[in-house]
């Protein structure tokens, strides 16, 4: 959360302006100079940044890893196949099942990142 207030900070402070705003202030108080400051607005203004707080939001509002009886991180277009259970794969219903899985698949289809980052907490 404090690197997210310090890169929203940073988005409304430009170096090369003078101004006032008390980000700009507290950026000065904890040390970044105004170098520091013209790398890190570049850096946020020419990137996507996309945080999604919670991936599995039906999970959490229950209390539960799985949504529907399903791990949402086990519901990605891995192996397309069912198996039949004799090892014969058969059908396409394998993969996204969940909410959660529908909506990291579809971003991650809309967007293409270069670098993604997961916390589980």
């Amino acid at each position: 959360v404090e690197l997210a207030s310090l890169l929203l900070d940073v988005a409304g402070c430009d170096p090369s302006v003078t101004t006032t705003f008390s980000s700009c202030t507290e950026l000065h108080a904890r040390g970044l100079s105004a170098a520091h400051r013209a790398w890190l607005t570049r850096l946020v203004s020419t990137r996507r940044i996309v945080i999604v707080p919670t991936a599995n939001a039906l999970g959490y509002a229950r209390n539960s890893r799985k949504e529907n009886g399903i791990d949402p991180n086990r519901d990605f277009p891995y192996d397309l196949l069912d198996s039949d259970g004799n090892g014969n794969s058969n059908s396409y219903t394998t993969c996204m099942r969940t909410i959660a899985g529908r909506t990291i698949n579809e971003l991650f289809r809309t967007h293409i990142f270069q670098l993604s980052l997961t916390y589980h907490a």
